[in-house]
């Protein structure tokens, strides 16, 4: 009875087994399902927390560029907001290029009033310190085929700008003694041998002569260019051979000088000019008569009865050279002290621009002393050209030194 008993209720247990395993299976799989779900609900909210995170970011970072916007107008230089003009002045007369000067030297003016008018800039008051009260202009000179554009800002006793003729004299009080600034024939010129007249433009180094009754800065080169040439070496019917001819307005030096202007090529020997350089420059008046080596004029007086108008380029006349040297023998052409005491002298020859009045075929020029000789126009020797500095540049820096030349903006 027992053995029957257990066969008929065994599989009726394992049938209980089975659904009660189904049953705990099914009891199993709920909690799984909770934490899938909370996992992803936590998750959810960790991916919008970033995401707020990184919109506040953003948002604060929005917000301080543009607080740094709005006090950062408060932060310009002076030389910053003359940038600024200048800037201005070129977009508008990009727009109304009819108002622009139509002839060489000519000058027109804009003001910053109308220049905010125009919308090319702010109020100046946006650029300065709520305390400092500022006006400004632009004058644009035409200058060959350039424009030169000067900005002048005035702010009162805090800051103005200033022309490099002023900013020259004013650290160059005149003397009448010794190295310096002497005024002749109205004129402001350096004599001396140490003197502080350096100016630095883009590609080259020059040195102050003069500054002209009307402001504008007479320059040498500095050291003179690196190709020597010949003053002039056409035939001269005197001399019977290609001795050249010292007469300035055909010589080969006039040609040299325009094509180192006009058409600055490295083969040429060297670029002197930038184009902003070119725009700096106005025409001159050069002085090409002649005179006799014992002639003791240093005004200009006997060079100046024949001219060659509109130039760009010349070089030193004789008298210039004379009148720079301190030394009271400087009497002539034919004395040698005149290299004494002299700034000018260089450690080279170079052509001046005067022709020995004794012939048709010698030019003067300065040897390697600093010693005055009337020499054959066909020689070769170095070439200092010199050129006009307009006179509404305006200073950016400098002492005038060798080491911290003036430089104009």
């Amino acid at each position: 009875m027992g053995e029957s008993f257990n066969l008929v209720k065994k599989p009726k247990k394992e049938d209980d087994v089975v659904e009660e395993e189904e049953d705990i299976e099914i009891e199993d799989d709920d909690p799984t399902s909770k934490h899938r779900k909370k996992d992803n609900g936590d998750a959810r909210k960790r991916l919008f927390m970033v995401m707020g995170v990184m919109v506040v970011g953003v948002l604060l970072l929005l917000f301080i560029l543009f607080l740094v916007s709005v006090f950062a107008g408060r932060n310009y230089s002076y030389d910053d907001v003359e940038e600024i003009l200048k800037e201005a002045a070129i977009s508008y007369f990009a727009d109304y290029p009819e108002s622009l000067p139509q002839n060489d030297g000519d000058v027109v003016e804009i003001d910053a009033v109308n220049l905010v008018y125009a919308g090319k800039m702010k109020d100046l008051s946006e650029y300065v310190k709520d305390e400092v009260a500022c006006t400004g202009n632009v004058q644009v000179e035409k200058a060959g085929e350039e424009y030169l554009y000067t900005p002048f800002l005035y702010c009162g006793d805090t800051y103005y700008s200033v022309e490099l003729f002023n900013k020259v004299l004013t650290d160059n009080p005149t003397v009448t003694a010794g190295d310096g600034i002497y005024t002749y024939n109205n004129n402001y010129v350096f004599r001396g041998e140490n003197v502080n007249n350096y100016v630095q433009l883009d590609n080259s180094l020059w040195r102050i002569v003069k500054i002209t009754p009307d402001g504008n800065v007479v320059l040498i080169h500095n050291s003179g260019l690196d190709y020597y040439q010949p003053w002039d070496n056409r035939y001269n019917e005197e001399r019977l051979y290609e001795s050249g001819i010292n007469t300035y307005n055909v010589s080969r030096m006039k040609e040299y000088l325009e094509k180192i202007y006009t058409n600055p090529k490295e083969e040429d020997g060297e670029v002197i000019f930038s184009d902003k350089d070119k725009a700096r420059i106005v025409s001159y008046t050069v002085c090409v008569g002649s005179r006799k080596p014992e002639s003791e004029s240093k005004n200009n007086t006997e060079e100046c009865r024949q001219k060659v108008q509109e130039q760009k380029l010349g070089l030193l006349t004789l008298s210039d050279y004379l009148y720079a040297s301190l030394d009271t023998s400087c009497k002539s052409a034919s004395t040698k002290a005149c290299m004494n005491y002299n700034y000018l002298s260089l450690d080279d020859e170079w052509w001046l621009v005067t022709p020995n009045a004794d012939d048709t075929s010698t030019v003067y020029k300065v040897d390697r002393m600093g010693v005055v000789k009337a020499d054959i126009a066909s020689t070769y020797s170095k070439v200092r050209p010199v050129v006009y500095l307009n006179s509404h540049l305006m200073y950016a820096s400098g002492k005038g030194t060798e080491e911290d030349p003036y430089k104009v903006k």
